[in-house]
């Protein structure tokens, strides 16, 4: 990630209703051959474990490390359905953090510590 500032940007509306997601009818997706391919023959873009529903997404950012996380919730239970990156991925991303900061001390401490033959002028 960069240490370059996020300039504020200015409010926006509120968004209106949630609208259900509307299946696609008579939509020829393109084959990597070029060839449309028919509806029921076309191959899958985006699985899910279980169908969404009413669902919207939530954008989090943590404010120690400026990540977004994206959380797309159910809308009549807000329960979480999936969460992207995953929280074991966070954990992992969060401990390799640790672990350079770690370095980066144990790496200034040995720069400023004097040299094991160094002898020191009285």
């Amino acid at each position: 990630m960069s240490d370059k500032p996020v300039s504020p940007i200015e409010a926006v509306a509120p968004a209106g209703a949630i609208a259900p997601i509307q299946p696609a009818t008579g939509v020829r997706v393109p084959h990597p051959s070029g060839t449309p391919v028919e509806p029921h023959h076309a191959p899958a873009v985006v699985s899910t474990v279980a169908p969404l529903g009413s669902a919207y997404a939530q954008f989090v950012v943590d404010p120690a490390s400026q990540d977004v996380v994206i959380k797309i919730r159910d809308a009549t239970t807000d329960r979480v359905l999936i969460e992207l990156p995953s929280p074991a991925v966070q954990a992992a991303d969060k401990s390799l953090r640790e672990y350079a900061k770690l370095l980066e001390r144990r790496r200034a401490a040995s720069q400023s510590a004097p040299a094991a033959g160094d002898v020191q002028a009285h």
